[in-house]
Order: C-alpha cells, then structure tokens, then sequence
C-alpha cells in the first residue's frame, strides 16, 4: 500500500502521532511498509538516545516522542494488517 493511502486511513490521533513524529521520519517515504520501518528505525533511535541520557546521567526527557511513535507504528501496522 501507497504510504499516502495509509496516511489517509489514520485515526485523529493517529494523524496527532504522525505531525509529533515527522521530525524523525522526513521524508516520508513512497511504500507504506517502507514507512513502518522507518517509525520503527526512528523508535530504536530515540530509546538509544534516552537510555544514553540516563546513563550519564542526563536530564530525563519526555517520553512523548517514543509514546507517539509506539502508538503510530501499532497503528500503521494494523492497517497494514487489514488490507
């Protein structure tokens, strides 16, 4: 599926997650499973990244950035899943 017609089927807060998270997934790319993996590459960063943080003991950052990922790729998935 077109990652533009996947985009298309997101709940509204789905469509919420996905303007959270686009800083860590521009471009989008054109193939919607292509655009899972991408979330999911961009998940693995951002816990990378905190777990740093909390290693050398940085400031604790918010968990908004990986909730919304998690909540989008569950989401992209199922879709992928019903189509």
């Amino acid at each position: 599926m077109n990652a533009c017609e996947l985009i298309k089927l997101l709940s509204k807060k789905g469509t919420e997650d996905l303007s959270t998270s686009l800083q860590w997934i521009k471009p989008i790319p054109e193939e919607g499973t292509a655009l899972v993996e991408k979330i999911d590459m961009a998940l693995n960063i951002v816990k990378f990244s905190q777990s740093r943080q909390a290693e050398y003991g940085g400031i604790k950052s918010s968990n908004n950035h990986l909730d919304s990922l998690i909540r989008l790729s569950a989401e992209l998935k199922s879709i992928l899943e019903k189509t």
